[in-house]
């Protein structure tokens, strides 16, 4: 039983996170984090129903979504929210629901989950990402920071592997991000807590 002290850490992975997968993915989800003066902006995707997403793809993803992003210094979340999605029509297809939290995640089937983070002076920490049960991580594998074309992209990306079983199930996990201020001179500890909602493939 991990300590409270551990369960806070954003410098320890969760045990078992970071194993190998022994599942064949079906779909690559990606969800793409930005922040506007008014609050986050959480834009998701995925190659459901169209080729497997190669790194080219996801490069270019992440470019135009950056590119979006900085066109529009000072705007607020529901103005860069329209701007990404315009960007990104035709790339992917765009996840639609609608939850109390934008960091929460839909994802159906053996599903390759990347999180991508623009927000200059902010990055993921070392533990990137933790369930709040314990049993829940042994549906998740392969925590790995991501690596596009040989190029390793810490601390702004990863990725993680959902394990999807026979019936849905909801996971409670946090996002460890370190969130600088005062052109980098002062830093803290950012947790956010949304749900991974996971169904079988159909």
């Amino acid at each position: 039983m991990s300590s409270i002290r551990d369960a806070f850490d954003g410098s320890k992975i969760q045990d078992g996170l970071a194993d190998p997968c022994n599942i064949n993915v079906h779909q690559t989800h990606i969800s793409l984090v930005a922040r506007g003066v008014d609050g986050f902006v959480v834009i998701n995707g995925s190659d459901m129903n169209r080729d497997e997403f190669d790194d080219a793809q996801i490069t270019q993803i992440f470019v135009i979504f950056a590119e979006t992003v900085d066109a529009y210094p000072g705007s607020d979340a529901a103005t860069l929210r329209l701007a990404v999605t315009a960007a990104l029509a035709g790339m992917w297809t765009p996840c639609g629901a609608v939850d109390p939290c934008p960091f929460d995640q839909h994802v159906q089937g053996h599903t390759r989950m990347i999180f991508n983070l623009h927000v200059p002076g902010w990055g993921f920490e070392e533990a990137r990402i933790k369930f709040k049960d314990e049993a829940a991580a042994r549906a998740f594998c392969g925590l790995s920071w991501l690596t596009l074309n040989g190029d390793v992209r810490r601390p702004f990306s990863f990725e993680i592997n959902a394990i999807a079983g026979t019936a849905p199930a909801e996971y409670e996990f946090a996002l460890f991000v370190q969130a600088s201020q005062d052109a980098g001179n002062q830093a803290t500890r950012l947790i956010i807590d949304p749900k991974i909602h996971v169904t079988p493939p159909q």
